[in-house]
């Protein structure tokens, strides 16, 4: 009796067991059918890359893909990862609530969750005071690029991080002192009311050119008006004094430059004693920052041999050992790009001032748009940018079009109607065969330096019973503006240095509104002529944490995950929210180019 009833008690603990593996079976398949049937009914909110629409089913896929021994860690970094974009995102970080400070959703483009704030317990200048640290340092001198527009003063900021970091020097910014820049006030970025000595004489100040307020002697001129300069970056380091070197001095330096690029030769170092060290500086303005990259730093990145400093380097760019690990193992140029633009998000490379971080703040609860839910946009420039970079692609695309000369064009600019294409017409489908009895209201952000000509190309387009507009055949949207200035200049720079430095900030205050608020979208619909577009993209990519990256995908025979469709069968290091390029190059440049 005692036998029979171990042999029973046996055979049951056999049944539940089966019945468990079949019921967890049953339950990963399902979840992992119904990503996949979700990511063929509508439009993806994130892309992997460099195989964009893979990303859902790419994802789900390696839950099951690793040995027994390692699944669960497999399994706990992937669910990770889906359900963070998978689900809708919003402007504002709800998690951040419970960690700090609401101000700080708007200091970065990217979410604070998403930073890593663990960064300064791996690098050796931040753990002890290394004598050595600013032995070599690269100077930026952003003065002689400030009469260019945000994005491209951001990527050269980027470029130059990028290139310090790998050369393994400290990078330092040097601004123009107000005698050296024809910018009023010290800063091509305006002057906020904290610039003023005299708050109370700013607030009662009735003129029209804030000019001839007293400023702040050590409020922060230049780029540093914008930029909070990173540790990461800077190493805590001074700017040399070099045996009484002036600003000037720098200056003569950097324009020398130009000459040692175009002759095949390294840039210009200074030497200069500090105590018994000698530190060895370069400085660079934007252009050349461009130039060295191009001739010589960018060859070295992707010489394949150089693995050693190529850990070396994305260590002191924030990343963790077996992330370096990763990294030295990429072959493909576009996925080395890709790892380091993530990298570089995560990082916090890009960092406003708090008061940056306050007025946008304030601008962005002004605009129709709600913070704590998701939206989508798209960012339409125009401007001087037709008769330059755009320009072969409005070309393009009239001739797509069946106009074949320039006279016959009906605009000199790719119509808002061709940035709409970019969304499917699944949902539309769904409508209309009745699998979908309500269309949802969709809210997209249009950031535009042309409202005017697109709110009227807008209006032509078909309307619901509710005011909203149709696009696809079913899609209802808002289209959500910023709202109206009484300054008609949408670019910072648009009348030159002569403009007040008053206006000068709220412009810029509105440019960096637009920016944040087209990066945290759910979809982004742009393009890579714009400097923004190159930004945007930056900040929108995250690294794969799967410790799958780089290796190749396992048939497991019999198993349904061998009947699935995946265009790559190795894991992607990094991922894209969803990122549509309207027109131009599909592939973006380097980080910062």
């Amino acid at each position: 009796m005692n036998g029979s009833n171990k042999r029973s008690s046996s055979e049951w603990k056999v049944v539940l067991l089966l019945i468990s593996v079949a019921v967890i079976s049953c339950g990963v398949t399902t979840t992992l059918s119904a990503l996949h049937v979700n990511n063929n009914n509508r439009a993806a909110h994130i892309y992997a890359t460099p195989s964009d629409h893979q990303q859902h089913r790419r994802l789900a896929a390696t839950e099951e893909e690793e040995e027994e021994d390692n699944t669960s860690a497999q399994q706990t970094s992937t669910i990770s990862l889906t359900s963070k974009f998978n689900e809708k995102r919003s402007f504002l970080d709800p998690s951040w609530k419970e960690w700090g400070d609401a101000l700080v959703q708007f200091e970065t483009l990217v979410s604070p969750a998403e930073l890593d704030f663990t960064i300064s317990r791996r690098l050796p200048w931040e753990q002890d005071d290394s004598p050595d640290k600013c032995d070599e340092i690269l100077v930026l001198m952003p003065e002689y690029f400030a009469r260019n527009g945000h994005g491209s003063q951001l990527n050269s900021y980027v470029l130059a991080a990028m290139m310090a970091t790998y050369l393994g020097k400290a990078m330092l910014v040097l601004d123009a002192p107000q005698k050296n820049t024809k910018y009023p006030n010290g800063s091509m970025f305006g002057c906020p009311v904290d610039a003023f000595k005299d708050r109370k004489e700013f607030e009662q100040f009735k003129g029209n050119n804030h000019k001839h307020l007293e400023m702040k002697e050590d409020f922060p001129m230049g780029m540093s008006r914008l930029l909070k300069h990173s540790t990461l970056l800077s190493r805590g380091c001074k700017m040399p004094t070099c045996s009484s070197f002036t600003y000037d001095s720098w200056e003569a330096i950097r324009k020398a430059q130009r000459e040692h690029f175009l002759n095949g030769l390294p840039p210009r170092e200074v030497n200069c004693e500090d105590g018994d060290r000698i530190q060895r500086v370069i400085p660079l303005g934007g252009e050349e920052v461009r130039q060295f990259f191009e001739a010589q730093v960018q060859p070295l990145i992707l010489d394949e041999t150089k693995k050693r400093e190529a850990y070396k380097w994305i260590i002191r760019l924030g990343a963790n050992a077996h992330e370096a690990q990763v990294f030295i193992k990429l072959t493909k140029e576009a996925e080395i790009w890709d790892f380091v633009s993530a990298l570089m998000a995560r990082s916090g490379i890009i960092k406003f001032q708090p008061w940056i971080a306050r007025d946008v703040a304030q601008f962005i609860r002004q605009i129709d748009l709600p913070l704590n839910s998701g939206y989508d946009a798209i960012h339409v420039r125009r401007g001087d940018k037709l008769e330059t970079e755009s320009r072969k692609e409005v070309v393009a695309y009239w001739h797509s079009q069946g106009y074949d000369r320039v006279q016959q064009f009906p605009t000199n600019y790719i119509p808002f109607r061709h940035y709409l294409r970019l969304w499917d017409s699944t949902d539309c489908e769904n409508y209309w065969n009745g699998f979908q009895t309500q269309a949802t209201t969709r809210l997209v952000y249009v950031a535009t330096d042309d409202p005017t000509t697109v709110k009227e190309e807008i209006a032509k387009l078909p309307k619901g019973s509710d005011g909203t507009t149709i696009v696809a055949g079913c899609k209802k949207v808002k289209f959500i503006f910023a709202p109206s200035s009484e300054d008609s200049a949408f670019h910072i720079n648009d009348g030159g240095g002569k403009v007040d430095c008053y206006v000068r900030y709220k412009r810029n205050i509105r440019a960096i509104a637009d920016l944040m608020v087209l990066t945290k979208s759910d979809t982004f619909v742009g393009e890579f002529v714009s400097n923004w577009g190159r930004i945007i993209r930056l900040n929108r990519l995250i690294l794969n944490d799967s410790p799958l990256v780089g290796e190749r995908k396992k048939e497991i025979s019999g198993n349904w995950l061998k009947k699935s469709s995946f265009a790559e069968d190795t894991e992607p290091p990094a991922f894209i929210r969803d990122f549509r390029v309207a027109f131009g190059e599909l592939i973006s440049p380097p980080p910062g180019w």
